[in-house]
This record gives structure tokens, sequence and C-alpha cells, in this order.
């Protein structure tokens, strides 16, 4: 049985661990008590202004883009912590396995930013190790990497899930 000083050093290590890197477990947890707001039908409200919805199909970053422009909207932008967990718990609603799906930022000339307004990622929770531009082509940014919540750098070409974001 642990002592009361390990039972505290390890509530202590729990309280400070990135916010935004789950495992199955700890994201079943954290939705089981989230509340998602519906807009319209298969959407989420992000915040005040906008909603989320998931392309059902996998693609490159540009058909993402692409995508969601049909809906008058745009591949997803975060920016709080706030957005990202809500954004974590609609991806977790619609597809209960881990799945990474893009978000709405590319590397720019100094460093990634987002497509709609061109400003820097500044606190993005990169994954560990992350981002390495491996192989150098990894210009485009999906989210849940090697578990929930974390940012990777990655192929524009390569295929991943969409959640467009919707003025609403």
């Amino acid at each position: 049985m642990p002592s009361a000083v390990t039972t505290i050093l390890l509530m202590g290590a729990l309280m400070v661990a990135p916010a935004y890197s789950w495992t199955f477990a700890e994201v079943a947890a954290h939705c089981a008590t989230t509340e998602l707001q519906p807009c319209d039908a298969g959407e989420y409200r992000l915040n005040d202004d906008s909603c989320v919805k998931f392309l059902t199909s996998q693609m490159t970053f540009k058909e993402a883009q692409e995508g969601c422009q049909l809906d008058d909207g745009a591949v997803v932008k975060l920016t709080s912590l706030d957005e990202h967990k809500k954004l974590v718990c609609m991806m977790f609603a619609a597809f209960p396995f881990r799945l990474h799906y893009w978000i709405g930022a590319k590397r720019g000339p100094d460093a990634f930013e987002w497509i709609n307004g061109g400003e820097p990622l500044e606190t993005a929770p990169w994954r560990e190790g992350q981002p390495d531009n491996f192989n150098g082509n990894e210009n485009c940014v999906w989210m849940n990497s090697g578990s929930w919540g974390p940012f990777n750098d990655g192929p524009c070409s390569e295929l991943s899930a969409v959640p467009c974001q919707i003025a609403k």
C-alpha cells in the first residue's frame, strides 16, 4: 500500500501532466463529463461563433480545405485549451477510436501558423519530439498523434479525417 507521501506526490504529478495528451481511458472519463452543445445535425458548438462538422472521408490537407469551403467553412482553428479539449471530445463522440485529423495549420516561413489569419501556433500542444519535419516534407498539422490530443507535423499529402469549422 503506498504511503501518504507517495499518494500526494502521484496526485501532484497527475495535476501538472499535460492536459492535452490522454489515453483512451482518460479521454473517455474526461469526455463523459464534458457537455457538447449541438448545432445543426451532426455538428457541435466549438465557441460562441462557430460549430464543427466532421467530413466523412479521409482527405489530403488541400482536399480538406476545399471540402470545408463547400460548407462555407475552414479546417478547424483552435484558439484556446478549452477549444482543444472540446475538439478532442467531439472527435471521441464521432469516432471513439483514436484517429488523427487535420487542423487548420501549416508551416509558414518562420514557424507553423494558422491558415485562417496567419497567427503562429504559439502554445501548440505538440507531441513530444514534434514538430520534426521528418524527410523535410511535413508541412501540415494533425491532431491525435500517438495519443488523444497532441499535435504532429505531417505530409500534406497524407489522408486524414477533417473537422470543418463553420461560422454560426
